[in-house]
C-alpha cells in the first residue's frame, strides 16, 4: 500500500504504515491481550460482583472516554488535511472512509472548530454525560 508523504516530503512514518507506527509506541493495545488481562484483573475479586461490577463499569468508562479523544482527535486531522488538500473525497480515502462520511466527520470538525472545542472540552463531556 502505498504512503502517503507529509506536506514537505519528509517521511513521518519511516516507510512503516501509520497504525504499525502507532503500535510501536504502545498507545494502542491489543485486543486480545486487553481483554486477558481484564478478565485477570476481575478474576482477582472472585465471587464480589459488586466490585466485579464497578471496575469492568470504570474499564468500559474509560474506553469510551478513549474513543471519543481519537475520534475527536481524528475529525481534527482530517480537517487539517482538508485544509492543505482541499479535497474532502481525497481525504477520507486517506482515512479509509467513504467520501460522505468524510465530509460528515469534517464538517463536524468544522463546528467544533468554529465553536472552539477543545480536547478537554471533549473528555470533560464524556465524563459528565456516560450512562446517564
Amino acid at each position: 500500500m502505498h504512503i502517503p508523504e507529509a506536506p514537505h516530503g519528509e517521511d513521518i512514518t519511516d516507510g512503516v504504515r501509520p497504525l504499525e507506527a502507532v503500535k510501536d509506541i504502545d498507545i494502542i493495545p491489543d485486543p486480545l491481550l486487553f481483554g486477558e488481562k481484564m478478565r485477570l484483573l476481575l478474576e482477582q475479586y472472585g465471587e464480589n460482583h459488586a466490585e466485579v461490577l464497578r471496575c469492568s463499569a470504570d474499564i468500559a468508562r474509560n474506553l469510551e472516554r478513549l474513543k471519543m479523544v481519537s475520534a475527536f482527535v481524528r475529525r481534527q486531522a482530517m480537517l487539517d488535511a482538508q485544509n492543505e488538500l482541499g479535497n474532502g473525497a481525497a481525504v477520507g480515502r486517506l482515512a479509509g472512509v467513504g467520501r460522505v462520511r468524510s465530509h460528515q466527520l469534517i464538517n463536524r470538525a468544522t463546528d467544533e472548530r468554529m465553536h472552539r472545542v477543545t480536547l478537554e472540552d471533549v473528555v470533560g463531556y464524556a465524563e459528565e454525560n456516560l450512562y446517564v
